[in-house]
C-alpha cells in the first residue's frame, strides 16, 4: 500500500504477515499514531507454520485493518481443505465482526478469492495487486478496490486492467519486489510513475489522479466517508 499524504502529514500503511510482525506493526502505530496505520493477519505463505489465529481477534481490535491475508497455490494449497482456506475463513469472518477493512493477496487463486470474499458481508475490501483480467468485472461490481503498483509501469496486462477499473475504486501501492530498470529503483519512490501512468491511462490530470487515489485510500482506512 502507498504512503498517503495529508496536509503535509505522511501516513504510511504497514502489513503484517503473521504473529510476529503483525505486532511489530502494532507496536509502531502505537509509537507513532499519527505517522502509522497497522494492518494484522496471516499471509497464505504462513498458513501452514501458523499457530493458528487465536490471537488475531485482539490483534485485529487494535489494528486498522486486515492484511495482507489471502489465497496463493505458490506456498500451499488454496483448496477448499487446505491450511489457507481455514486460516482466511477465520481471518474474514473476524473482519466482518469487527468491521475493519481488509487487504486481500489472491495470486493465481483469483476466482477462489473472490467465491470466498462472496460468503462474507465486508464494507471495504482492497484486492492488493490483482492480476486477472476475467475476474475484474466481479471484482469493480462489487465495490471493491483494487490496488496497483510499479508493474503497472511495463505490465500490459495490468494496463489494460488499469484502463477498465473506476478511478473511484483504485488505489496506488509500492509493492515491487523487482526494481523496475528504465529508472533503477522499487518501492515508494515509484508511486508518483504509477500515478502519472494512471493519470495517461484515464486521461486524467497528474493531481487529479492524485487527489482521486488519496480520496479512494482515505475511504478504504475508513477515515471519510464514502460519497
Amino acid at each position: 500500500m502507498m504512503p498517503l499524504s495529508v496536509a503535509n502529514q505522511t501516513l504510511l500503511v504497514t502489513c503484517g504477515v503473521d504473529r510476529k510482525t503483525s505486532g511489530e506493526a502494532l507496536r509502531l502505530a502505537k509509537m507513532y499514531p499519527r505517522q502509522v496505520a497497522a494492518f494484522v493477519g496471516v499471509h497464505p505463505s504462513e498458513a501452514t507454520k501458523s499457530e493458528g489465529t487465536g490471537w488475531l481477534r485482539s490483534a485485529l481490535a487494535e489494528a486498522a485493518g486486515l492484511g495482507e491475508v489471502g489465497l496463493d497455490p505458490t506456498y500451499s494449497s488454496a483448496g477448499p481443505r487446505g491450511a489457507q482456506m481455514k486460516v482466511i475463513l477465520e481471518e474474514l469472518d473476524m473482519a466482518q465482526k469487527a468491521g475493519k477493512p481488509v487487504q486481500l493477496h489472491s495470486r493465481g487463486a483469483e476466482t477462489a478469492a473472490l467465491d470466498v470474499l462472496g460468503g462474507f458481508e465486508l464494507s471495504r475490501v482492497l484486492m492488493h495487486w490483482l492480476e486477472s483480467e476475467e475476474e475484474l468485472p466481479r471484482a469493480v461490481e462489487r465495490g471493491y478496490y483494487v490496488s496497483y503498483g510499479p508493474a503497472l509501469l511495463y505490465s500490459k496486462r495490468l494496463q489494460r486492467m488499469a484502463a477498465r477499473s473506476p478511478a473511484g475504486q483504485v488505489l496506488a501501492e509500492t509493492d515491487s519486489p523487482v526494481p523496475y530498470r528504465p529508472l533503477g529503483a522499487k518501492g515508494p519512490s515509484l508511486v508518483p510513475s504509477v500515478i502519472f501512468r494512471l493519470a495517461e491511462l484515464w486521461g486524467m490530470r497528474f493531481d487529479e489522479t492524485r487527489e482521486a487515489l488519496l480520496a479512494n485510500s482515505l475511504r478504504f482506512l475508513g477515515l471519510v466517508e464514502k460519497g
